[in-house]
């Protein structure tokens, strides 16, 4: 067997090596895009559902949150109307737009 007979064995045998090193990305590769496609897949189905109770959950929260804090802001404000009522009448003290007014 001559040298150049070695050389090509060598060359193939670079070349098995590195498609050994290689043929697993590849793989991985391939089966990551099969993933990826059957996630979209699925996004599609899934996500317009889960959009839709989620829209669900934030109107009622929101409803809810509005009744139990509307008593507790409207106690609140009678209670400033009161303190100004009782402002106004005991200490004398007039509205701003009643005094700029020329009768």
């Amino acid at each position: 067997m001559s040298l150049a007979v070695w050389r090509d064995i060598s060359l193939l045998w670079l070349i098995f090596l590195a498609l050994i090193a290689v043929l697993p990305f590849g793989v991985i590769f391939y089966f990551c895009t099969r993933g990826m496609r059957r996630l979209r897949q699925l996004a599609v189905l899934y996500l317009p559902l889960a959009q839709d109770k989620a829209r669900l959950v934030a109107d009622k929260t929101d409803e809810i949150s509005r009744k139990v804090t509307k008593p507790v802001i409207n106690a609140q404000m009678k209670a400033a109307q009161v303190d100004g009522m009782r402002k106004a009448i005991f200490t004398g003290r007039r509205n701003s737009w009643t005094s700029d007014r020329k009768v």
